[in-house]
């Protein structure tokens, strides 16, 4: 029989050594951290197989651990600084004693950033200064900074230094701390840097200075302002405006049709309260063939004598400036050659001055414009002998209120001698009335005249004549003018007449009632005792009317009985009250509502009359009049 011999060895379990100071990865805010803890285990034999097992402690409280092996993986979840320790254990043996603590501090990117001075926007005129701004932030490692402008660096540091302000640092600046863990540019700077207006541009069709254009073209005007603020723009043709934009960098201004006038200086305007107004101008001459100037006086018709001189002329608007040829049909010893003479830069005066006049000088001359463009212009000029002037032509008659009438007519050729013109007026055509004379003007006008002190709602004729000291003209056709009707006031009321009127008819309807109340009793049997006092305004005599008194111990009341049963039965016939008037300040409202016939006494309230109370009239003294005083009225029942 063989025997086996089998050992066990059982280990005998020690204290393991105090792990040294934990070690770590770089700890980073937000991402993950290795903490590893290294002890020795004092176990014999050595090959005992038991495991060390690890705890940890933050800040000297124990942490739940997963995995109680070593090392220890966590996510860094806060920013702050925390010291970290560990112990480890064999199996269920004893524990070791705590390590040295490590104190873990996170780095992490930049946050809180922050600005000295704290003011998030600036708004100044150009060249002010601008005070230095400094930005910070918190951030491990340290940060390095930037300043970016509209997305541009515009500063290296922590610090931005704009000194004095110009306009193009306006916009939006943006602090930038940066470090191995990231940047962040949440903090923004305004800088609003204001100008005054300036015209950057003004053009007429994309053309700036002098732009010449062809009659009827379209012309656009447009003008580009740089300013801050915005500005007030306006376009200008000399000082009339043509156009405004508020709050504004640009205008435009279109003309559909470009006239022979439109020529002139065009300016833009703009101005935003920094600084004085700032003006651009452009010239624009618009290309135009030959028409009458209607700014100059015309004269196509000249009167002279035998042996006299005359000039004559002609204005003309046309840009280019013309040429004039003069010419006649006949023969004429005169020289032809004439002159001109430039009004402005589209308006000329075309002159020929004749002398000596002889029988063949007098007759047509004609006048030949022509600048190329367009069609040349012939203006026929008439010389004739001295004489009686031309009729007036147009002549029109309105009215003007009821005691006037306006006349216009047009005067005509003079014949060579100012002229007066008469007005004239009839009511039959044939009793011709002088209103009044005028001279004329030398310029073709429409003269008026107002004949005064007419009869209203009548009809009348006018007629004008030209005089001159060679004669007179025909008159004018007879033209009828109507003045207008005379419209007559309302009449005003007197008030003492309205008073008295009032008081009257209140005094009246009192009467009635009284009478009608007395009646009323009498027929159901009743008595009423009546002391009426008559007295005289101013007078102490009185005269007494003693009532009848019937019954008087007899006593009832009024409940459920009609005093109106039988007034039907009383008035056989219904008599109609003259109506009054109304009159103000009365009281009295007169409608036709009102009472005017005894049927219509029984619409009145159906109280009994014992419930009935008299009202007391005032105001109703008549100055010299006799007033009657109703002092009592008592029924018995």
């Amino acid at each position: 029989m063989t025997y086996s011999t089998f050992l066990t060895r059982i280990p005998v379990t020690g204290k393991p050594t105090t792990p040294g100071r934990p070690v770590s990865t770089t700890p980073v805010y937000n991402q993950q951290v290795t903490l590893t803890c290294n002890s020795t285990s004092s176990t014999v034999p050595a090959d005992h197989n038991l495991t060390l097992t690890y705890t940890w402690q933050r800040n000297n409280t124990d942490i739940t651990v997963t995995s109680p092996g070593s090392p220890y993986i966590f996510t860094v979840s806060s920013r702050d600084s925390h010291s970290y320790r560990c112990r480890a254990r064999e199996s269920q043996g004893l524990e070791s004693e705590w390590s040295q603590g490590y104190n873990m501090e996170p780095q992490y990117g930049p946050y809180q950033i922050s600005l000295t001075p704290s003011i998030s926007s600036y708004t100044v005129t150009e060249h002010q200064a601008l005070p230095s701004i400094t930005c910070s932030a918190l951030c491990r490692p340290g940060c390095t900074y930037r300043w970016l402008h509209d997305g541009a660096t515009a500063s290296s540091g922590a610090t931005l230094s704009l000194g004095q302000a110009d306009r193009s640092e306006t916009g939006s600046y943006r602090c930038q701390p940066n470090n191995t863990h990231g940047s962040s540019d949440s903090v923004t700077v305004s800088v609003d840097v204001q100008y005054p207006a300036n015209v950057s541009m003004f053009t007429a069709n994309s053309g700036s200075g002098s732009v010449t254009v062809n009659e009827s073209d379209p012309v656009t005007f447009r003008c580009q302002i740089d300013s801050n603020p915005r500005s007030v723009i306006r376009l200008l043709n000399g000082t009339e405006e043509l156009t405004r934009a508020d709050n504004s960098l640009t205008a435009d201004y279109r003309l559909e049709s470009a006239d022979c006038r439109q020529r002139g200086n065009y300016s833009c305007t703009a101005t935003n309260n920094i600084g004085a107004p700032v003006s651009q101008g452009v010239e624009l001459l618009v290309k135009c063939s030959p028409r009458p100037d209607e700014t100059m006086p015309q004269q196509l018709q000249y009167a002279s004598r035998l042996g006299d001189n005359v000039n004559v002329s002609v204005s003309v608007l046309a840009y280019p400036l013309p040429t004039f040829t003069w010419s006649r049909t006949n023969s004429t010893s005169q020289d032809l050659t004439g002159s001109s003479n430039p009004v402005s830069v589209i308006s000329v005066t075309a002159r020929l001055h004749l002398t000596d006049l002889q029988q063949q000088d007098f007759g047509d001359y004609r006048l030949k414009v022509d600048n190329s463009v367009g069609r040349s212009v012939t203006y026929t000029l008439k010389i004739v002998s001295e004489g009686p002037p031309s009729t007036p032509t147009n002549i029109s008659v309105y009215p003007e209120g009821p005691f006037s009438l306006r006349v216009s007519w047009k005067e005509e050729f003079n014949g060579g001698a100012t002229q007066t013109f008469i007005v004239e007026y009839s009511t039959d055509e044939e009793d011709w009335k002088t209103a009044g004379s005028h001279e004329e003007t030398g310029r073709g006008n429409y003269l008026t005249s107002v004949i005064r002190n007419l009869n209203p709602d009548t009809q009348y004729y006018v007629r004008v004549v030209a005089s001159t000291k060679f004669g007179n003209s025909s008159y004018t056709e007879h033209v009828t003018g109507l003045t207008e009707k005379k419209v007559e006031p309302p009449p005003t009321p007197s008030p003492q007449v309205g008073l008295i009127a009032g008081v009257t008819i209140g005094v009246l309807l009192l009467a009635v009632v009284v009478v009608v109340v007395v009646v009323v009793m009498a027929r159901k049997g009743y008595t009423c005792i009546c002391n009426c006092t008559l007295q005289k305004s101013g007078s102490t005599d009185t005269q007494n009317v003693t009532g009848i008194q019937v019954n008087q111990s007899e006593q009832t009341h009024f409940e459920g009985v009609n005093p109106y049963s039988d007034l039907q039965d009383r008035v056989d016939d219904k008599q109609t009250y003259t109506e009054l008037k109304k009159y103000e300040n009365t009281g009295f409202i007169h409608s036709k509502d009102s009472i005017n016939t005894y049927e219509e006494l029984n619409r009145t309230s159906g109280q009994p009359y014992e419930h009935v109370k008299l009202d007391t009239y005032v105001n109703a003294d008549f100055a010299s009049k006799g007033m009657i005083k109703v002092e009592t009225i008592i029924l018995h029942m």
